[in-house]
């Protein structure tokens, strides 16, 4: 009655795992400053200032440690 490829199938589920060089630094100054001007937008309901933190979303997730490779450490 079912595939044994269907992908619902409860016995083919396998736990995720990510790579051991996709840690990531606690502390991360642009995506503070970036949630700190995200609520001074709410607050302020001011349009004009969504634009640099939209800047600065997109900044702090291109600049995430797991896409610069060259950074991590050698295994």
């Amino acid at each position: 009655m079912s595939n044994p490829n269907d992908p619902r199938d409860a016995s083919l589920e396998t736990r995720v795992t990510f790579p051991k060089s996709w840690s990531r630094e606690e502390h991360d100054a642009l995506g503070s400053s970036n949630m700190m001007l995200s609520g001074l937008i709410i607050v302020t309901r001011n349009r004009y200032l969504a634009w640099p933190g939209l800047f600065l979303a997109i900044s702090g997730a291109i600049n995430q440690h797991p896409l610069r490779t060259k950074d991590s450490p050698a295994e």
